[in-house]
């Protein structure tokens, strides 16, 4: 562990004049972690619309997604997207209409273990989703090493830009836990430190608990918390793995220590009052 004392507000691994949270680092490496690693959750808006009569195809979709989807990402392109531009981008289709197309889209470098479900309407929305079973970490890009991405991002953007449409940037949305309004990533690495002390406030409410790793072999990597090595949920042979964590394991207002070979991201989802 870093002998250096370091107790700060965490937004990107660097301290900022204004800080919208209070969760803290103690002995955090100096070095910053790669990339903002606080996301606002909101939903889209065709989710949870009721009127069959004005919005069918919503109504269909925003009722699949409310019984399945997990975390997602989506964007709106500016313009109306041609769904035979995009056909051949899905690996499977499950259900097309003259409307929207649903089904899986690979992620570039990993296995079709890693698919997530797209979700692309003509009228421009593409959204990327996991199902409800899975942890929030799986989303997370560990061959590239950072949180500024995510596979969920990476997919939208190569529908998007098969569709010919600009992209900015994705708005996650977990559908099984829609009062969670951020998502915080905490990235760690062999190279600063292997390891850092997290404590959480109890006056946020708190909804899921996950973390994802990039190894080398079985043998020498790990992701301990508090002295207990996590066991995987899921991975490939491309070395990522992921798993979830229990709320009992990661409680509020206790000093926590996560410990990691070689780079990892703890993933928490919560709410501030």
């Amino acid at each position: 562990m870093n002998t250096k004392s370091i107790r700060r507000p965490l937004f990107a691994g660097m301290v900022v004049a204004v800080l919208l949270l209070a969760f803290w680092l103690v002995n955090k490496p100096s070095a910053p972690v790669n990339g903002d690693n606080v996301f606002t959750l909101r939903a889209p808006p065709f989710a949870g619309i009721v009127s069959a009569e004005t919005h069918p195809t919503a109504v269909d979709i925003g009722t699949r997604l409310d019984y399945e989807a997990g975390i997602s990402a989506y964007y709106q392109t500016p313009d109306i997207i041609d769904l035979d531009l995009v056909r051949g981008q899905f690996r499977t289709i499950e259900t097309e209409t003259e409307d929207y197309i649903i089904g899986s889209v690979p992620v570039a470098g990993y296995y079709e273990s890693a698919d997530p479900h797209v979700y692309v309407h003509r009228d421009g929305w593409i959204l990327a989703y996991y199902k409800r079973a899975d942890p929030v970490s799986k989303m997370i890009d560990s061959k590239a090493h950072s949180i500024t991405t995510s596979h969920l991002n990476n997919v939208v953007a190569t529908v998007a830009a098969a569709a010919g449409a600009p992209f900015t940037t994705v708005t996650y949305y977990h559908f099984g836990y829609p009062n969670a309004t951020y998502m915080i990533l905490v990235a760690e690495d062999e190279y600063n430190g292997n390891d850092f002390t997290i404590e959480l406030p109890s006056t946020y409410g708190y909804f899921e608990r996950s973390w994802a790793l990039d190894f080398y072999s079985w043998g020498t990597t790990y992701f301990k918390l508090d002295g207990v090595h996590l066991s995987c949920t899921g991975s490939d042979a491309y070395c990522n793995c992921y798993g979830s964590i229990a709320a009992a394991q990661l409680l509020p207002d206790v000093t926590h220590r996560v410990a990691l070979y070689d780079w990892g991201v703890l993933v928490i989802l919560y709410r501030v009052p």
